[in-house]
């Protein structure tokens, strides 16, 4: 007796710690497990046919093991009380444990798991394979049908359908399994050639998914609606559509004002323009399997509309349109704005130093000319005075007269013996010239964090002409013709690219640009007796300068950009103007000298808002 209650206590004992043993795990298990969050309930629609049977709801308890499943059809038939009829090609065998399952439920399982397929003609019941589609469940069993749909696509429903509900062997009892259904496009109706459980599975097909697509307008204050609604097509769509395509769109926003144009997702290329609104992209998604289909809806249109500060969504779900919404906040702020003053200085200063000696001597036997090539008026105007072995002289015209400014312009040249008493001249002519320029350019802008200023203060020249013959046939007479082309780089031009910080500094990228022309080269043009200009030439100062740091209020002043030239001549008598002392005076001597300068001086003052001002102050209390 004793024995037999310690062998009772060991088994309860053991029975115990088996029993916690097997508890703990499971609780712990239980409290560790993660929970996973939604703030979208999960949806799912039965697309089981409406085909009701006899006793629906009477229960089932049932144990088979390898059954014909045409006996097991007829005991459910007879628990319903229907008759039941059997095609040449059902066969086969089932194993089933059911154990109070409605009658409904466990016909709709026994007829999927053998691949078979049932209808009800009155109160027979008719069974075939799932891949007969032969037979027709009774006269006027399959009717045409239309079907309206309102918001979407019927064709896109229509081929929905067939690829993924009616071209599927055995998804529920009743329903086709070859696609039944077609369109009508004028009334966006669907055409439904099946029977009324394709009927019924078609409309709860439409009623899940013909819905109004939601239309959301944000409001954007600080930046454009166009580069809010480019931001969002181009960084925050793809972040959370990784299997979507956008389509249409612009290659740059650049103001998004409403007389932007953008090419568009319409078929013609342009964009859509509906009272200032821009259509900028929308947003397919695409099937992720191959034997099914996706509707092929707009997922999302994004437009703007620049006139009222708008950005429009059209689709999307309830958190794509709250991502979008706290994106739209987190980037719509105000651009830091500073006045800057610019001072660009341009210092000319150019001088020169003559001292000519001019030695002559004219006489019959002999004529000396010691002046530097240059005819005075006191040898005689425009005369030469050459020693003539035979003749008594002659004139021609100077090489190059009246096309040209240079010394050679002298009209007629006229050769002759001296015919006076010799003379001996002496000319002293010593000159001092300065010449200081000063250009000074001081333009005001306003100027926006990291958008790109341009200050240009150019002008246009012409840059190179050429002349030719245009022959008039038949009147024996011809015209001149000039093209020229015409260049707009001379002058100033400044560019500007600022990065205002909040800590009261601005860093700029400069590069100033500061064109001259420098000289002009001629050629003989194709019209006799006239020149053309070749070419202009342009003297360039350029910088480019990156990051450059200024404080608020300060001025940087660049300079240093200096050029120097100096140029000096000596013409001299041979022999005589080598003389120590006197050599002097047989000598002639220009100097000439020229200094430029461009002085550019920045002052920037960034522009502190009175909203902003006033959260500074709440701060600093």
């Amino acid at each position: 007796m004793k024995n037999k209650i310690k062998k009772n206590l060991v088994t309860s004992l053991m029975l115990i710690s088996f029993a916690l043993t097997g508890i703990s795990p499971a609780v712990y298990a239980q409290d560790d497990t993660p929970v996973i969050r939604s703030s979208q309930p999960i949806k799912s629609m039965d697309i089981n046919s409406d085909l009701q049977i006899k006793n629906a709801d009477s229960l089932v308890n049932l144990s088979l093991r390898d059954a014909d499943v045409m006996q097991v059809l007829r005991m459910f038939a007879d628990q319903a009380g229907m008759n039941i009829i059997f095609a040449q090609n059902v066969s086969g065998k089932v194993t089933m444990d059911l154990v109070n399952v409605t009658l409904q439920k466990a016909l709709a399982l026994v007829v999927t798991t053998s691949k078979l397929k049932y209808g009800i003609q009155g109160n027979t019941m008719i069974v075939t394979s799932a891949d007969d589609d032969n037979i027709d469940y009774g006269a006027g069993a399959k009717d045409i049908i239309i079907v309206p749909v309102k918001y979407v696509s019927a064709a896109s429903i229509a081929d929905f359908l067939n690829k993924s509900i009616f071209s599927k062997t055995s998804i529920s009892p009743g329903v086709s399994s070859k696609p039944v259904v077609t369109t009508n496009p004028a009334n966006n109706e669907l055409i439904i050639m099946g029977t009324q459980s394709d009927a019924l599975m078609a409309q709860k097909i439409i009623e899940q998914f013909d819905k109004k697509p939601p239309i959301t307008n944000y409001k954007v204050n600080h930046v454009t609606p166009a580069e809010m609604a480019g931001l969002i097509c181009s960084t925050l769509i793809p972040s959370f559509m990784s299997n979507s395509g956008a389509t249409g769109g612009a290659a740059g926003v650049p103001t998004g004002f409403a007389s932007d144009t953008f090419g568009g997702g319409s078929s013609g290329g342009d964009s859509l323009s509906i009272g200032g609104g821009k259509l900028l992209c929308s947003v397919d998604q695409k099937a992720s399997a191959d034997d099914l289909s996706s509707f092929p809806f707009k997922n999302m249109t994004v437009s703007y509309f620049p006139t009222i500060g708008m950005v429009q969504i059209i689709g999307g779900s309830p958190t794509q349109l709250e991502m979008i919404k706290d994106y739209i906040a987190a980037n719509d702020i105000k651009s830091p704005q500073a006045y800057l003053e610019v001072q660009i200085i341009s210092l000319s200063e150019s001088g020169s130093k003559t001292f000519d000696n001019t030695w002559q001597y004219m006489s019959k036997s002999i004529s000396f000319n010691a002046s530097n090539g240059i005819r005075t008026a006191s040898s005689g105007g425009g005369q030469n005075y050459p020693i003539f072995f035979a003749g008594h002289g002659f004139s021609e015209q100077a090489k190059g007269s009246g096309q040209s400014t240079s010394k050679e312009d002298l009209g007629d040249i006229k050769y002759s013996q001296w015919s006076q008493s010799p003379q001996l001249i002496w000319t002293i002519n010593y000159l001092v010239e300065n010449n200081k320029g000063r250009v000074l350019a001081n333009p005001r802008i306003l100027i926006t964090n990291g958008q790109q200023s341009v200050i240009d203060l150019t002008s246009d020249y012409v840059a190179k002409v050429t002349s030719q013959y245009l022959d008039s046939t038949g009147t024996g007479s011809s015209q001149v013709q000039k093209d020229y082309d015409i260049q707009s780089d001379n002058g100033i031009k400044v560019t500007i690219t600022p990065f205002i910080s909040p800590d009261g500094y601005v860093t700029m990228d400069i590069n100033p640009d500061y064109s001259t022309i420098a000289g002009q080269l001629y050629t003989d043009g194709k019209v006799e007796g006239q020149r053309d200009l070749a070419a202009t030439l342009l003297q360039r100062r350029n910088l480019t300068l990156k990051g450059i740091r200024i404080k608020d209020g300060e001025t940087l002043i660049i300079g240093g950009m200096i050029q120097e030239t100096e140029t000096k001549s000596v013409s001299k008598i041979p022999f005589l103007g080598d003389l120590p002392f006197i050599g002097m005076f047989f000598r002639s001597t220009g100097t000439q000298r020229s200094k430029e300068e461009m002085v550019i001086m920045l002052t920037p003052q960034i522009i502190v808002d009175t909203e902003d001002a006033a959260e500074i102050t709440d701060l600093d209390l």
